[in-house]
């Protein structure tokens, strides 16, 4: 059974809406993140959510669109493209889903070398902002 395409509408309306509370119900308490600009990844929820707050107030969410998607038991992965100044962006979401329908395991890459530079000098500054 396929459950990660049942489940990716959850992180589908965490992206649609500006409720905080939407994403902190999806991700678990050992939830990873993996970070293109970090080489070590992330443990725990708190963190978690943080660089995916960061990185939704770095990327042009306005420009931000999800072209292909596939899922395969309890993982998803999602590519997508967007620009951020006036650099084209293109990267991919994997996205792993624990048995309670939370996401463990969240990993962005991107490409090309340009927009890893420009991601990470956003995501600086998104973090500074939030700490």
């Amino acid at each position: 059974m396929n459950q990660a395409k049942n489940l990716i509408d959850k992180w589908h309306e965490v992206l649609g809406s500006d409720d905080p509370k939407l994403l902190e119900n999806i991700i678990s308490d050992d939830a990873v993140f993996s970070s293109p600009v970090v080489f070590t990844p992330m443990e725990g929820k708190n963190i978690t959510m943080m660089y995916l707050h960061a990185a939704g107030q770095s990327f042009n969410m306005e420009k931000f669109k999800y072209t292909k998607e596939i899922h395969d038991g309890m993982n998803s992965v999602l590519e997508f493209e967007t620009y951020i100044d006036d650099i084209s962006v293109n990267g991919v979401d994997i996205i792993e889903w624990n048995e309670d329908g939370k996401i463990c395991n969240f990993k962005v890459m991107i490409r090309p070398f340009k927009a890893v530079q420009k991601v990470q000098e956003k995501m600086i500054a998104a973090l500074d902002s939030l700490s």
